[in-house]
């Protein structure tokens, strides 16, 4: 096996250990995060809820975003434990993702619907804030990748111009 070869392999091996630190980073990210599918009318909404505690991070988030990625007009209320609405948005986007303070543990209700007769297809979530340590594995998982990726561009190079010196 030639030197480039190994060096390949190497850079082989970079890239699979970025990868992995991306899925390990978005399981981190999203670990925490109540997510479901569902197609809300205006005689169906979805409602996702889950446990939240301020013990563990006193910001909550909450995101709402349409699966065909066309913008249509809905609602997203949160409601806290005490069944007091502590936000109403209007989203008029496709994608939508706002922040809210936990101020007491307990069962948070993400509430979507909308007007419209037509059913939207839309994915929802609720559940604490991620902290930093997840999305600083995936950032580290990406430089890895793109680091692999310029390994196998320059030893490709390489390689051709090994091949090329041989023949000539």
């Amino acid at each position: 096996m030639s030197s480039l070869t190994k060096y390949l392999v190497i850079v082989w091996i970079l890239i699979a250990i970025g990868a992995m630190l991306l899925i390990v980073g978005s399981q981190t990210i999203t670990s925490d995060l109540v997510i479901e599918e569902g197609k809300v009318n205006n005689l169906t909404q979805l409602e996702i809820s889950t446990e939240l505690d301020p013990n563990i991070n006193t910001q909550g988030v909450y995101a709402v975003q349409t699966i065909e990625g066309k913008e249509y007009d809905i609602t997203a209320i949160v409601i806290d434990s005490s069944n007091t609405k502590i936000r109403n948005e209007s989203v008029n986007r496709n994608s939508f993702e706002d922040n809210f303070e936990i101020e007491q543990a307990g069962t948070y209700t993400l509430i979507i619907s909308t007007s419209e007769s037509e059913e939207i297809p839309l994915v929802g979530g609720i559940g604490h804030v991620p902290d930093s340590t997840g999305v600083s594995i995936s950032i580290a998982g990406f430089f890895i990748i793109i680091l692999g990726m310029v390994g196998v561009v320059v030893i490709g190079f390489l390689i051709i111009r090994q091949k090329k010196k041989r023949t000539s």
